[in-house]
């Protein structure tokens, strides 16, 4: 005859438990909190990637006069 054994809840079940419990919790904060960080991330590298700097503008000059050397394009002084 074969003893089923039960299971309870005790001081030694418990610890583990929580510890569980509590990693699980951990991983999802800092799940949450690099997802917030990605979408930051995200919205700066986006707002970058726009912008046209006066480096763009000269580049594109010279281009244009390179292409059309008959098109006056004015230069603006520092």
């Amino acid at each position: 005859m074969t003893e089923s054994k039960k299971t309870t809840l005790t001081k030694d079940t418990l610890m583990p438990l929580g510890l569980v419990i509590a990693l699980c919790g951990g991983v999802v904060w800092i799940s949450s909190q690099l997802n917030n960080i990605n979408f930051k991330l995200d919205a700066l590298e986006s707002t970058l990637e726009d912008q046209w700097t006066k480096r763009d503008m000269e580049n594109w000059g010279l281009k244009l006069k390179l292409d059309n050397p008959t098109i006056m394009i004015p230069t603006v002084d520092d």
